[in-house]
């Protein structure tokens, strides 16, 4: 009994390890190692039970469907979810979106190659208007927001027509947020800055509020997008593909895009 049970346990953590490098748990907000007890512990379980059969088969099967997404061209069409416009040659302002904060206050690899594109497109004359959201999130008690990191950066690039359309606590409310502010200073065109899987689901939603928009993905620098070369690539890649058909789903049913 005992190495039934210690079988399931670490079954039950391989497979949730597997679920979670494929990104599932993020299409509910789940984070990466949420589930991992529980799902040791479920294993375990199911172990001294006559369904261990059926989570050795559940295991073979998510690593069957790891080695399909890293080793073929599986994710390949995922690159449709990437919209590229052409760059204006004037707008009212470039809006860069959010993508987090860490732990440290600074914003992360995707948010970073969000607001250094959205600040080489002013830099380059687009607008001089640079239009940012801010991240806030509560680490063990204590409040934590992107606002000093991204004030950093846009300071280093000179930039200084800076306008903040509040909280990002989802692409709508960013969406919402600069429509707004939008009204407020009288302007209509915007370049929307933002990684380039979350483009199309993004500006579709900028444009349900009745703003015109072009779409400028950024430089994506922590994956390969243009090549998808490595299985890393690859895997990476789908993880960000099922966040964001699950995110078109519900913003589709939501009347949000």
């Amino acid at each position: 009994m005992i190495v039934h049970a210690a079988t399931g346990l670490v079954l039950g953590a391989a497979c949730w390890d597997i679920i979670a490098r494929l990104g599932a748990p993020n299409i509910f907000g789940i984070g990466t190692f949420s589930g991992l007890i529980p799902s040791a512990i479920a294993g375990a379980a199911l172990g001294l039970t006559r369904w261990r059969r059926a989570l050795l088969w559940l295991s073979a099967g998510l690593v069957a469907i790891l080695v399909i997404v890293a080793y073929t061209g599986l994710i390949g069409p995922s690159r449709r979810l990437i919209r590229a416009d052409p760059v204006p040659r004037t707008a009212d302002a470039v809006v860069v979106l959010s993508a987090g904060v860490t732990g440290d206050g600074f914003v992360p690899q995707q948010g970073t190659d969000r607001l250094r594109k959205a600040l080489e497109l002013v830099r380059s004359g687009v607008a001089t208007n640079l239009v940012v959201t801010r991240e806030v999130t509560r680490i063990d008690g204590k409040v934590v927001t992107s606002s000093a990191d991204q004030g950093r950066l846009i300071a280093m690039a000179g930039v200084t027509e800076v306008y903040s359309a509040g909280l990002a606590r989802s692409t709508r409310d960013e969406a919402l947020g600069v429509a707004a502010l939008a009204r407020a200073r009288g302007w209509r065109r915007m370049v929307v800055v933002t990684s380039p899987y979350h483009s199309r689901r993004a500006c579709a939603t900028f444009e349900k509020v009745g703003l015109i928009v072009a779409c400028v993905p950024a430089d994506s620098r922590d994956i390969a997008i243009r090549t998808l070369s490595s299985p890393e690539d690859r895997v990476d890649a789908f993880a960000m593909w099922i966040y964001e058909l699950a995110g078109t789903l519900r913003y589709r049913l939501s009347g949000w895009m």
